[in-house]
């Protein structure tokens, strides 16, 4: 697989991320029609992020959203599968 200029930049810099004092909650979508993606970005290069941050975060989670309403600009939008993952991230509700 090809990998962008920009993640290798990012990959090449990940030492300068925080170690061990950020929890990362990574929420990604999947329209689950087959383009195995949110319309955006690929489940794979969302989920890549776990090994571009390696052990280098507090806590590492990831919820994948499915479905019509796990496409890319919809997520944050009134989705509430999504309102209460980031509550349960933030404030452990």
């Amino acid at each position: 697989m090809k990998m962008v200029s920009y993640y290798e930049w990012l990959l090449a810099h990940r030492d300068n991320y925080p170690n061990h004092q950020v929890a990362v909650l990574n929420m990604y979508g999947d329209l689950h029609n087959g383009s195995h993606s949110d319309g955006r970005v690929t489940t794979t290069s969302a989920k890549s992020l776990r090994y571009l941050l390696g052990n280098r975060p507090k806590s590492y989670r990831e919820k994948e959203i499915v479905g019509p309403s796990a496409q890319h600009s919809k997520l944050h939008e009134n989705n509430q599968v999504v309102n209460r993952e980031m509550i349960n991230f933030l404030w452990g509700k």
